[in-house]
């Protein structure tokens, strides 16, 4: 899987899941978004969209990338894909979407199991401790107390 920054969405399979969610619950207007022609950057195409049905489409294209759901078949679950679902939920919750309570604990546990061997380590880590903390502050959907 390549990386290119220390972000846990900064990765090819967290990247596709995220344009796959996006272009899945907005359809023709991320498309339009996503033009060229238009002048808005990426992140706040993304910020600007981003919701409780983007965060859904992109797990599930996640789940579809890796070959089942996280829950039933865990053991697909490799240290790059688990990444890439706390870097979905992440880029969610920096763009205030309200995280449901098992999901977010589902990335908070991914992020606490990863094993740190990035060439820039220091700044992984600290990103990570900083991802970890959004989540825990992250207001919840359905069920969150």
């Amino acid at each position: 899987m390549g990386h290119w920054g220390v972000r846990s969405y900064e990765n090819d399979d967290a990247d596709d899941a995220l344009d796959a969610g996006f272009e899945e619950a907005c359809g023709e207007e991320y498309e339009a978004l996503m033009d060229d022609r238009n002048p808005l950057p990426f992140d706040q195409v993304q910020g600007k969209l981003a919701s409780g049905k983007t965060l859904e489409a992109a797990v599930r294209a996640l789940e579809e990338m890796v070959g089942g759901p996280f829950d039933a078949e865990p053991g697909r679950w490799d240290p790059e894909a688990r990444l890439a679902m706390a870097g979905v939920v992440v880029r969610h919750a920096e763009f205030g979407v309200p995280i449901p309570p098992p999901l977010r604990d589902r990335a908070i546990a991914c992020l606490e199991g990863e094993e740190i061997e990035w060439d820039e380590a220091t700044k992984r880590r600290l990103r990570r401790e900083k991802e970890i903390a959004l989540l825990r502050r992250a207001a919840g959907g359905p069920g969150s107390s």
